[in-house]
């Protein structure tokens, strides 16, 4: 009997967020990928169905025959990799995510590149990274209708900092090359914390809207957000995390100007505490209107951020920056 298991990342920090997306044709982000995982086991059954269980929200989803797969909101994303990728074979797929739902931080593109890196790997069909991550993209774009932006599957892929030119749906990806000692800190000041699931279907339809229209509101926004990813990649590679810091925080202020609801009294409460706290950046990762948010401390100040945040109650998620990507064993 095979088992084979595969995991991939997530990323929080996406500078230039939003203009990755099919309205807005040619963007520019930069994102962290951290270890907060998607996990897929794969068993070999002795029967010809295939079960796709989700742990995390006890669905069992069955498919009798991968020629003939409906989908119904039940697990369509992981049924679409199956069918995609021509699976035939009996098997239990398990399925679970580090990251709570509707985090904001790309947990879906993640699924999607986990799943189809255990399922290439039974298959025998290697695959390179930009392949799964094309794939992954077009399963949620091409085989199930839904709108996506494309720096997620890279993210979940490729893992590392990653800095994405992006003529939709095309990504010319590179990774950064920063010192140890960057690194090192940045992982020391870099919190994530979870604020609550959110739906940004309303907002985000509202805002393609007003990009298409022209809005020169957006547009100005969608400049800054561009900008903003161009010159978090110099911060970084220079080694100057407060520049970055702040860097992070014009972001979120475009970010904000987008929509009236992509902040809210938590995400605001959130930063205040970060403010007072001397922190030097903050942002909402994702669409915005709360999921999760990365502050960056000041040097030294980690601790008493930490303490306030848990004082707070705030719900910290674990942070430790990852280069693997997308790994697949068996």
């Amino acid at each position: 009997m095979r088992i084979i298991r595969s995991r991939a990342p997530v990323r929080v920090c996406d500078m230039g967020g939003w203009t990755d997306t099919w309205f807005c044709k040619r963007g520019v982000v930069l994102n962290i990928a951290v270890d907060l995982y998607t996990h897929v086991r794969l068993v070999e059954n002795n029967d010809s169905d295939i079960r796709i269980i989700s742990e995390d929200l006890d669905i069992v989803a069955e498919i009798k025959d991968y020629r003939k797969i409906e989908y119904d909101g039940n697990l369509d994303l992981l049924k679409a990799a199956v069918k995609r990728m021509g699976i035939t074979s009996g098997m239990d797929i398990h399925v679970r995510a580090d990251s709570p739902p509707g985090c904001g931080t790309g947990t879906s593109a993640s699924v999607a590149v986990a799943m189809l890196g255990a399922l290439a790997r039974y298959s025998g069909r290697p695959m390179l990274s930009y392949q799964v991550a094309e794939m992954a993209h077009a399963l949620e774009t091409d085989e199930l209708g839904m709108e996506s932006g494309v720096q997620d599957q890279y993210a979940a892929a490729f893992g590392g900092i990653s800095f994405m030119e992006i003529d939709y749906p095309r990504v010319r990806i590179s990774q950064l090359r920063i010192e140890d000692k960057t690194l090192c800190e940045l992982e020391e000041r870099l919190f994530v914390v979870y604020l609550a699931s959110r739906s940004s279907s309303d907002m985000h339809r509202l805002v393609v809207e007003r990009y298409r229209k022209g809005d020169k509101q957006i547009h100005a926004a969608f400049d800054e957000l561009t900008a903003s990813a161009y010159e978090m990649c110099d911060a970084l590679t220079e080694g100057n995390l407060d520049g970055a810091g702040a860097l992070m925080s014009r972001n979120w202020r475009a970010q904000q100007s987008l929509h009236d609801d992509m902040t809210t009294p938590a995400i605001e409460s959130l930063s205040r505490i970060a403010e007072e706290c001397g922190a030097v950046g903050f942002k909402v990762n994702g669409a915005g209107g709360g999921g999760s948010a990365v502050i960056l401390s000041a040097a030294g100040g980690e601790h008493k951020l930490r303490k306030a945040l848990l004082d707070s109650n705030a719900s910290l998620l674990p942070c430790k920056l990852n280069f693997n990507g997308l790994q697949t064993w068996e």
